[in-house]
């Protein structure tokens, strides 16, 4: 069975026991669009313990704010009761929210009319001009973008998101409530701004999406951002294909490793982006593919337009790894090496090894060892 087959299933259930339900938000989106996605919402007039009922594998996953998610054959779906929200006084999350209201009042507090669409066998609920919207490629607010931007000024980054994802224009409106409201970002937390700024950086029209932020002031908002940057990684002819390539192309073009520090990704993804910004600045040669991991090396050359895979340049080398190398740090200690002076033998033998000057094999590599130590004990 496919998602769609799946969410289907659990919408006749709910209809079977008296409610309303439906497939709303993104998905119902791209499906107008052709697709059909495999993250699927469902919303419905019944309540969280009425839904829990009907479906004894479900868990209260956002229970205040009237979401159950119920497991099908291990396949999860987010099920939420029709909801109002109160007013945003901290810029995230409404401080309260009312349960058991209409379908239209539910679709009322989405932020885009193309997200504020509802789907239920073959018939699409468009209270808000979303199939309009989507057939002129423009990105519009349900009511006053105004209001939207100051429940949840994060939705002025998704608009950009959605630009970049969709190759859509911002609708007049949204483009002068972001440029009034964009310093509400600011009270955003940078983790949720820097999800949304990820997502657009691989998205088909992100040179748009980014030309759009640098004329409407917003880059103002985000850190270590400024007009010049942002023009020379729209000029860089490198096309992200992943996170980390969106990462590196504005570290690169910073040229600071710690660009990324304030935005507040991972440790892991910080370090992986540092390292193809600067494959980006030195290119290959034969240590830099020995050391840089299949992934970077992959998306490296993605982005460069080559046409070699990570794995045929490895498989190139005389060794994968240092423990491929026939001499190791017994047989340095057997030739007297101590401390320190063992790590830099064996990061000697293995360059000459990568670099095809020295045979892999143990006689030549302490044979090589012996001359480097004697040198090296001399200084």
């Amino acid at each position: 069975m496919t998602e769609w087959e799946y969410a289907k299933q659990i919408i006749e259930t709910i209809n079977a026991h008296g409610g309303e339900a439906y497939i709303v938000g993104g998905a119902v989106r791209d499906y107008m669009r052709g697709t059909l996605p495999d993250d699927i919402d469902i919303a419905t007039s019944l309540f969280p313990d009425e839904v829990m009922r009907l479906f004894p594998k479900s868990v209260p996953t956002g229970i205040d704010h009237g979401t159950v998610t119920v497991i099908l054959d291990h396949h999860p779906f987010e099920v939420t009761t029709f909801r109002s929200e109160g007013t945003y006084s901290d810029s995230r999350r409404p401080d309260h929210v009312s349960l058991g209201v209409s379908l239209e009042e539910d679709m009322k507090r989405r932020d885009f009319t193309m997200n504020a669409m509802a789907f239920h066998d073959g018939n699409v609920v468009d209270l808000f001009g979303g199939r309009m919207d989507l057939e002129a490629r423009v990105i519009r607010t349900v009511g006053s973008p105004y209001e939207r931007f100051n429940e949840d000024a994060l939705r002025i980054m998704r608009a950009f998101r959605f630009m970049a994802q969709l190759d859509f224009r911002l609708d007049d409106d949204v483009q002068r409530a972001s440029r009034e409201l964009g310093h509400k970002l600011q009270d955003i937390a940078m983790e949720r701004v820097a999800i949304e700024f990820e997502k657009l950086m691989v998205g088909p029209a992100y040179r748009k999406a980014l030309a759009a932020i640098l004329d409407l002031g917003i880059h103002q908002y985000l850190p270590n951002v400024s007009a010049e940057l942002i023009e020379r990684v729209i000029a860089d002819r490198r096309t992200p294909v992943n996170p980390v390539g969106g990462w590196a192309l504005f570290v690169h073009h910073a040229a600071a490793t710690d660009w990324l520090t304030p935005w507040k990704r991972s440790n892991a993804l910080k370090r992986e982006a540092i390292v193809l910004a600067r494959l980006f600045t030195t290119g290959l040669d034969t240590f830099t593919i020995y050391e840089t991991t299949t992934a970077t090396l992959s998306t490296y050359l993605d982005m460069s337009g080559r046409t070699e895979t990570a794995e045929q340049l490895k498989r190139q080398l005389p060794i994968q790894s240092r423990r491929e190398l026939r001499f190791d740090g017994r047989d340095a200690l057997q030739i007297g090496a101590k401390g320190p002076l063992i790590k830099q033998m064996l990061a000697h033998v293995e360059r000459l090894v990568l670099e095809g000057e020295l045979a892999n094999e143990p006689e030549p590599l302490r044979k090589e060892a012996k001359r480097w130590l004697q040198h090296a004990e001399k200084y």
